[in-house]
């Protein structure tokens, strides 16, 4: 007649006791009292109808049932255990979560990922865009593209490129206004990101004073609190931006926007980081590499001497 398996659970307690020959031992490993190992071997020999062990003084013995369903069922807690490691390994090795700010993650990181899915099926990527900084220590990130993160002798940090910043506006805003000269900045709306303090924002009180231009209330004008937004509210038309070559190149490229005065300012740089003893996880090492791959096509298409300084 056949056999109901019985729980999992009562086996476990079983397989560790007779692996220890000891009630006690086995509660010990299992984190539970001597006594609950003890009922839980007899709910199974009750459930099988023959007994497991041979209870002695200071001694617990397998029977000849018992001795064949110990290596039946130690056996097969084996192969479930390795089975559920190697799911672990596979799901930690193929996963990898990337950390960038918002607006760097809509204008230029996700252009590029279609590229990486290609080649990289076999990595799990997740992009947390977000404004707070990333969680290195506790390896919530593994890896973050950001505008440096100081010295810090635990974290590996490349310089993907230079970044630049210089006044954009849309072909027709531009020609509406006739804007040639930075003083003609006094005909136009000026966008700013309402977080000024925070990374990718722009100042145009300090672009102002570094060109030495007066007479402009650099107060005045459209606040938004991400830097994208500025730079898709300068396409529209709704003002002057003051744009990071990271975030209007590819605009500027297409002419949907028109960088003015012919002159960009050199910036901070962006870089690609992670912890150091991260670096050679592989699916860390691919993207990094791959990164390090759209930094150069970047800098090589559009390059910010030809889209802007030499205009």
């Amino acid at each position: 007649m056949s056999l109901r398996l019985p729980p999992l659970e009562a086996l476990r307690y079983f397989e560790a006791a007779a692996r220890h020959e000891s009630f006690t031992l086995a509660a010990q490993e299992l984190c539970v009292s001597q006594s609950a190992v003890s009922q839980k071997v007899i709910q199974l020999e009750d459930r099988l109808n023959f007994k497991l062990f041979e209870r002695k003084p200071r001694q617990l013995l397998l029977t000849n049932n018992g001795e064949q369903l110990f290596h039946s069922v130690q056996l097969a807690l084996i192969q479930i255990r390795d089975t559920l490691n190697d799911i672990e390994t596979r799901e930690y090795m193929s996963r990898l979560e990337v950390y960038c700010m918002p607006s760097f993650a809509s204008r230029w990181l996700m252009p590029c990922l279609k590229d990486f899915y290609q080649d990289n099926s076999n990595i799990d990527l997740h992009l947390v865009a977000n404004l707070a900084e990333p969680n290195f220590r506790n390896e919530e990130v593994d890896v973050g593209i950001c505008h440096g993160v100081g010295d810090q002798p635990s974290m590996e940090q490349y310089l993907l490129f230079r970044d630049y910043i210089y006044p954009v506006a849309s072909p027709e805003l531009v020609e509406s206004l006739d804007l040639r000269t930075p003083d003609d900045l006094s005909k136009a709306v000026l966008l700013h990101d309402s977080i000024p303090q925070a990374k990718l924002s722009t100042s145009w009180q300090r672009w102002l004073s570094d060109h030495g231009v007066k007479g402009i209330d650099y107060n005045s004008g459209y606040s938004f609190n991400q830097a994208d937004l500025i730079v898709q509210a300068a396409i529209d038309g709704q003002g002057v931006a003051l744009g990071r070559h990271a975030l209007v190149a590819r605009d500027v490229a297409k002419g949907r926007l028109i960088p003015l005065f012919g002159h960009a300012m050199e910036d901070d740089g962006v870089y690609i980081v992670c912890l150091k003893k991260l670096i050679e996880r592989p699916q860390v090492k691919t993207f990094f590499n791959w990164m390090k791959q759209q930094a150069r096509l970047f800098e090589q298409q559009y390059d910010v001497h030809k889209l802007v300084n030499d205009r």
